[in-house]
């Protein structure tokens, strides 16, 4: 049984014990035990009533087997409209690194980072650039300090995104602490689109789709 929620990560942690919990009814809910189908649907609907209390909550997606059995909007929230999946998208990112790899656009996760982005490294790089790899970005373990958290709004504000992540000071060495960085994932995406001649976009769109029921927007 996969279970679908959606809901803003700027309020994500004041309400993820309460998912859980929501979760929690829900898988417990789908446990093969019940008989019949209807009072299990029933259930079911009485459970997502409930889950309106979580005001964060925009969508909710039940499927089993593959098919879907329940899914609810929430305060005009539609399950079939495109939204901003902000962190999760590292996971699409990830995959699409892996099909590259795979189609030989990128040679393997120990390929070097300054070889791919040299035109972007800062004056004066810092000799530990020279020993990233396509690897410790995936894993967060660039060493980089992290562009996320209380510096997002100074990287999102720079001309140069790829250049201001690759000039941050090292706050470890590569393939060290994992430390959360959405610059580290932006950079995967510069390589992507400077080794292929596409758009990250139009490399999800190729390479992840088109699949039933499932679209990535612009």
């Amino acid at each position: 049984m996969i279970v679908s929620i959606a809901l803003p990560s700027s309020r994500a942690h004041a309400v993820l014990a309460r998912c859980a919990l929501a979760l929690a009814a829900i898988m417990a809910w789908s446990a093969p035990t019940h008989a019949a189908d209807a009072p299990q649907t029933a259930t079911l609907d009485g459970i997502l009533d409930q889950a309106a209390a979580l005001v964060p909550l925009e969508t909710v997606i039940v499927a089993r087997d593959g098919q879907i059995i329940a899914e609810r909007g929430y305060r005009g929230h539609r399950t079939t409209a495109a939204t901003n999946i902000k962190s999760a998208s590292k996971l699409v990112i990830s995959a699409l690194v892996g099909i590259a790899i795979e189609k030989g656009v990128l040679e393997g996760t120990d390929q070097r980072v300054a070889s791919l982005l040299a035109p972007e490294l800062p004056a004066n790089p810092d000799p530990r650039l020279q020993r990233l790899t396509v690897g410790n970005l995936l894993s967060m373990q660039a060493g980089l300090g992290s562009t996320s958290g209380q510096n997002y709004g100074a990287w999102v504000g720079s001309r140069n995104w790829v250049r201001a992540a690759l000039a941050r000071p090292f706050d470890d060495e590569p393939g060290g602490r994992m430390i959360y960085s959405t610059g580290s994932t932006h950079l995967l995406s510069a390589i992507l689109t400077r080794q292929s001649g596409r758009s990250t976009l139009q490399l999800a769109r190729d390479w992840l789709g088109p699949q039933d029921g499932f679209q990535i927007a612009s």
